[in-house]
């Protein structure tokens, strides 16, 4: 299961640079905020002001966050659809422990299928979260 490690430390790594390109989108919120605070005394003026600069990066962030979503339901799509198909074969092997071990490793085999879909469609991924940034 090399093959599941490698994905999540691919897709982890993916999160760490998204997460540092957000940062200058982060500052930009920051800065607005404070200059809310510095245009004025009125509590609800202010807070209005500091809610609109939150709204840009909190759109960008539920953009973000539905792209990682939707990789993690791709692949556990395709890892139920495993499972739905072994189940049946699973059931009657209850008394065979090598048909079983055999069915395990062809579960197996079709997670690492499920990663090695899933794996040309992150660099596109990645594109379309730094347009998103971009556009925040």
């Amino acid at each position: 299961m090399d093959d599941v490690k490698k994905f999540q430390t691919t897709v982890e790594d993916m999160q760490t640079r998204v997460q540092t390109q957000t940062l200058p989108l982060e500052k930009k919120m920051a800065q607005c905020a404070l200059d809310c605070y510095n245009r004025g005394t009125d509590y609800n003026q202010i807070h209005q002001c500091v809610d609109g600069c939150q709204q840009s990066l909190q759109a960008t962030a539920k953009k973000i966050s539905g792209e990682f979503q939707a990789l993690e339901k791709s692949v556990q799509a395709c890892q139920q659809s495993c499972v739905q198909r072994l189940q049946p074969r699973m059931e009657a092997a209850r008394g065979s422990p090598e048909t079983q071990e055999s069915l395990k490793l062809e579960y197996e085999k079709g997670v690492v299928r499920c990663i090695k879909e899933a794996e040309p469609t992150l660099p596109e991924m990645e594109a379309r979260i730094k347009s998103y940034i971009k556009l925040g």
